[in-house]
């Protein structure tokens, strides 16, 4: 099942790209930053444990990584020079990253990420 995981991330991140952004090139920045930060967002939630406090670890980093997002876009969108505009403000950005971040990082762990040892 987990090999499921990463088509299913991809694909989600591809996704809200392709219908987020205005032109091919930001599509393809933002699904690379966004597929970027899905990868830290995992490979973070497999070292916070998996306590009492689980989720709410997750939902932090993920904060953190959907501002990394949204500072990242606009690093993009400037040096591709984008008139098009058309982005949700810094704090609605942020939290539906964060959101989607957290979503991403709680199926990975759903599907079964503990390590044997």
């Amino acid at each position: 099942m987990k090999n499921v995981f990463w088509p299913v991330a991809i694909g989600t991140v591809l996704t809200i790209s392709y219908l987020y952004h205005p032109s091919v090139p930001t599509i393809l920045g933002g699904a690379a930053i966004g597929a970027a930060l899905a990868g830290l967002i995992i490979w973070s939630s497999s070292r916070i444990g998996s306590g009492k406090w689980f989720l709410g670890k997750l939902a932090l980093l993920s904060l953190v990584a959907g501002i990394m997002n949204a500072t990242a876009l606009d690093v993009l969108y400037s040096l591709l020079a984008a008139p098009e505009g058309n982005r949700f403000i810094l704090g609605i950005e942020s939290l539906l990253a964060g959101l989607v971040l957290t979503a991403l990082g709680w199926f990975y762990v759903f599907l079964g990420s503990k390590e044997k040892k």
